[in-house]
C-alpha cells in the first residue's frame, strides 16, 4: 500500500479508517487542508469523508494534530500542548439528518464536530448545547443538552456566539432590582459647576440609543476653548458594589447587528447617565485651550452637571459642515463651526507627528423583520466622524497626562491604566515590507515609526494601482494588537508618547477607572494590573464575537448567491490559495489552491503570487478574476470559490504572452 494511503474496511457501517494511516497522509503532506486530504487518499465524497472528518477530529482532540485558524492540520511535535483540556459542554450549530446528526462547535478554543448520541429534535442550523461525552481517536460524542432559543437569523447568531464566547449576558438579580433615579437630584446639580446654558450637543450614529459624550468649542485669542463632557458614570457606579464586580467582568458592551449587550444595565446606559437632549445630567469634563497650531495648550477636569442641547448623527453634521442646512439653534451652529475649525488644527497636528490615517472599511449588514440580511453595505465616514475623533483623542491624552503629574507630584500615586499600542514586531510586517518592495518602496532595517510607515505606504499608493483597502488591510495585519497597561508604552498608532481611555465609561471599565483616578481613588498597583489583563481580555472576547456573528450572517447572505459569478479582487496569498473579495459583497471567500487548473502551483512570498510550475500563469495580490461562489458553511465562517468557466485557461495564455514579451525586452 503506498505510503499516506488508507487501508479501507467494509463494514456494515461504511468504510472504516485507521487513525494511524490519517496521521501518516498528514505528515506525508505536511500541513494539509481538508481538500488535500481527500485528494491525497483518493476518497469519495460523501460517507467515507464523513467518516475522514470523525477521525480527524479525534486527532485533534487527542492532540495527535493540530488545527490552524487557517484550517490546516499538521502534525504536533513531540511534547507539545496542541489543545487545551475539552471543556464539559459546548455551544454549536446543527447538521446533518436523522440517524447522523453532528454539531459543528463554535466554540474558540474547541472548534471540533460533535457526533450527537441523540435526537436534537431541532432542524438543522439550529443552536444547541452539547455535553461531551467522550474524546477517542474515532471522534467527539456528545449528547444534548438545550436547545439555545432563538428568533430569526441574526437572533441566532447572536445567541451562538454569545453562549460560544461565554459573554456575560443575563444581569443578576440583584443587578435586576437595583433601583436607579430617575433625574439628577437638585442637591448633587448644586454641588458641581453648571454647564446647562453651555450649547453642549451629542454627536452619533443614527441607531445608537446610550450617548456618553457631548461637545462644544469656542473661538479664543490665538485658537479656541474646546470642552467634552462625558457621563459621570462613577457617580452611580461604586467601586466594589455588585453593579462594579457585574461591570467589570462584562468588562465593555458588546455590539451585534440586531442588539447591544451592555456594560450596564440599560436603566443606565440608555437613562441616568445617558446625555440625552434636554434633561440635566452628571458629566466629567475636560476643559481644553487648543492653539491654532493644533496643540492643548492647557486643559482642566471638573465635575459638571449639563443638559444637552441636541442630538445629532454624523449625516446630518456632516452635511451641515459640507454647507449644508441643519435646524438647530444660532449657538449650537456657532459652536459646530468651531469644533470643525478646531478638528482641522488637531488634524494638521496629527499629521505632523506622524500618526497612521487609516480609514477602515467597516460593512454595515441590514437586516429584514425575521433577522435575515438582506445586504451588507460600506459604512460611509464624514468629517463629522473625524471631528469627534479628534476631540476625543484629545481628551483622552489630557487624562492620562493630568494623572501622570499627579503621580510624579505624589510619589505614591498609582499610575494610570494606559492604552497601549507597542511598535509592530519585524515579523508582522514582513508581509507589508514585501507589497511595498513590489511597487519599489522599502522599509528601513530598523522599526519603522509610524511617520516614516505613513510616508512609504503613501508614496506606493501612488505607484501601485492596487486599490487603498488592500494597502489599508496590510498596514493593518502588520499592527500589534492594542491592549491596557499600567505602564507608559506610547500608542504607536496615534504616534503619541502617552494615551488612555476616558471618553466612553458606559461601554468601557478602562474609562470607568479612569474617571475614578480623576475623582482621587488610588486603587493599588496589583488590582490595576489584574484590571487591565482582563479587560483587554474581554475586549479581544467581544471583538471576536461580533467578528463571529458578521461572519454568520455574511455567509448566510452569500449562501443566497451559490452559483452565481462575480468580479472579485485577490485580497491576500497564502500557500493553499487566494482570498477573494466578491465585489459588491465585502465578503471574502477562499479560492483553493487545487482549483486554480491541472498546473501544480507553488507559493512565491516574494511576489505575494502562485506560481504554475509549467505554464509560469501566475495568481498574484489584487489581480482581478470572475468567481464563482461554490460552497458556504455558515457553521465555520467559511466560502468556498471556483474560477468562473475558461478563466484559467485564458489567465494561462495571457501570462505565457506577457513573459515571452519581458524575456525579449
Amino acid at each position: 500500500m503506498p505510503k499516506g494511503r488508507f487501508d479501507r474496511q467494509r463494514s456494515k457501517s461504511g468504510i472504516r479508517l485507521a487513525p494511524g494511516a490519517v496521521r501518516d497522509a498528514i505528515g506525508a503532506i505536511g500541513e494539509a487542508s481538508w481538500s488535500e486530504l481527500i485528494r491525497h487518499l483518493r476518497l469519495p465524497r460523501g460517507p467515507a469523508s464523513r467518516t475522514l472528518r470523525r477521525v480527524v477530529d479525534g486527532l485533534v482532540a487527542s492532540g495527535d494534530v493540530a488545527l490552524s485558524r487557517q484550517g490546516r492540520y499538521r502534525l504536533t511535535a513531540a511534547g507539545e500542548e496542541s489543545v487545551s483540556k475539552p471543556p464539559s459542554s459546548v455551544v454549536g450549530r446543527l447538521d446533518g439528518r436523522p440517524g447522523s446528526w453532528f454539531v459543528e462547535s463554535l466554540d474558540p478554543e474547541y472548534p471540533q464536530r460533535i457526533d450527537l448520541v441523540d435526537e436534537p429534535h431541532a432542524p438543522p442550523g439550529a443552536v444547541i448545547e452539547v455535553d461531551i461525552l467522550d474524546t477517542t481517536f474515532a471522534g467527539v460524542t456528545g449528547s444534548v443538552k438545550r436547545l439555545v432559543e432563538a428568533g430569526g437569523e441574526s437572533a441566532r447568531a447572536a445567541a451562538a456566539m454569545l453562549a460560544a464566547y461565554r459573554i456575560p449576558a443575563i444581569w443578576p438579580a440583584e443587578i435586576d432590582r437595583l433601583e436607579v433615579p430617575a433625574s439628577v437630584p437638585r442637591t448633587v446639580a448644586e454641588s458641581r459647576r453648571d454647564l446647562r446654558g453651555m450649547p453642549l450637543v451629542t454627536i452619533d450614529g443614527a441607531d445608537a440609543r446610550d450617548f456618553d459624550d457631548a461637545v462644544f468649542a469656542v473661538p479664543r485669542r490665538n485658537g479656541w476653548r474646546l470642552v467634552v463632557a462625558i457621563a459621570d458614570v462613577a457617580h452611580y457606579v461604586k467601586t466594589g458594589s455588585a453593579l462594579d464586580r457585574e461591570a467589570r467582568a462584562r468588562g465593555n458592551s458588546v455590539y451585534l447587528p440586531d442588539r447591544v449587550v451592555p456594560m450596564l444595565p440599560e436603566k443606565l446606559s440608555n437613562g441616568i447617565c445617558s446625555l440625552v437632549p434636554r434633561e440635566d445630567r452628571l458629566a466629567m469634563v475636560c476643559d481644553m485651550r487648543v492653539t491654532r497650531e493644533g496643540r492643548v495648550s492647557g486643559h482642566e477636569f471638573y465635575e459638571a452637571v449639563i443638559r444637552s442641547h441636541a442630538r445629532l448623527t454624523y449625516t446630518d453634521v456632516g452635511r451641515f459642515l459640507e454647507g449644508g442646512d441643519l435646524q438647530v439653534e444660532a449657538n449650537v451652529g456657532a459652536s459646530l463651526g468651531a469644533l470643525h475649525h478646531v478638528y482641522r488644527a488637531l488634524k494638521s497636528r496629527r499629521d505632523e507627528r506622524g500618526a497612521l490615517d487609516l480609514d477602515t472599511r467597516e460593512t454595515s449588514i441590514e437586516l429584514d423583520d425575521e433577522g435575515m440580511p438582506t445586504a451588507i453595505t460600506p459604512v460611509e465616514r464624514n468629517d463629522a466622524h473625524r471631528l469627534i475623533e479628534e476631540a476625543m483623542i484629545a481628551a483622552n491624552v489630557a487624562a492620562a497626562s493630568l494623572l501622570e503629574s499627579a503621580k510624579n507630584a505624589a510619589g505614591r500615586a498609582p499610575p494610570p491604566v494606559y492604552r497601549v499600542h507597542e511598535p509592530p514586531a519585524s515579523e508582522k510586517i514582513e508581509a507589508l515590507a514585501l507589497a511595498l518592495r513590489l511597487v519599489g518602496e522599502r522599509l528601513p532595517a530598523q522599526s519603522p515609526t509610524p511617520a516614516v510607515l505613513s510616508r512609504v505606504v503613501a508614496r506606493a499608493r501612488g505607484k501601485s494601482s492596487w486599490p487603498s483597502w488592500i494597502w489599508e488591510t496590510l498596514v493593518l495585519r502588520s499592527l500589534a494588537q492594542a491592549r491596557y497597561e499600567p505602564r507608559r508604552l506610547g500608542h504607536f498608532g496615534l504616534a503619541l508618547s502617552t494615551y488612555a481611555h476616558f471618553t466612553s465609561p458606559i461601554r468601557r471599565y478602562a474609562d470607568l477607572l479612569i474617571h475614578r483616578m480623576l475623582k482621587g481613588e488610588r486603587p493599588s498597583l496589583d488590582d490595576l494590573q489584574a484590571a487591565a489583563a482582563h479587560i483587554s481580555m474581554t475586549e479581544r472576547r467581544a471583538e471576536d464575537a461580533e467578528r463571529a456573528v458578521d461572519a454568520w450572517l455574511k455567509c448566510v447572505y452569500v449562501e443566497g448567491h451559490i452559483g452565481e459569478t462575480f468580479s472579485g479582487t485577490v485580497a491576500s496569498v497564502v500557500e493553499f490559495g487566494l482570498f477573494v473579495e466578491l465585489d459588491g459583497l465585502f465578503v471574502q471567500g477562499l479560492l483553493h489552491i487545487s482549483k486554480l487548473g491541472r498546473d501544480y502551483y507553488h507559493y512565491a512570498p516574494e511576489a505575494m503570487a502562485l506560481v504554475a510550475e509549467r505554464s509560469g500563469a501566475r495568481f498574484a495580490l489584487a489581480d482581478r478574476l470572475e468567481i464563482v461562489v461554490e460552497e458556504v458553511s455558515v457553521a465555520t465562517g467559511r466560502i468556498d470559490l471556483r474560477l468562473a468557466s475558461g478563466v484559467g485557461r485564458q489567465r494561462r495564455r495571457g501570462r505565457r504572452r506577457a513573459g515571452h514579451a519581458t524575456s525579449r525586452r
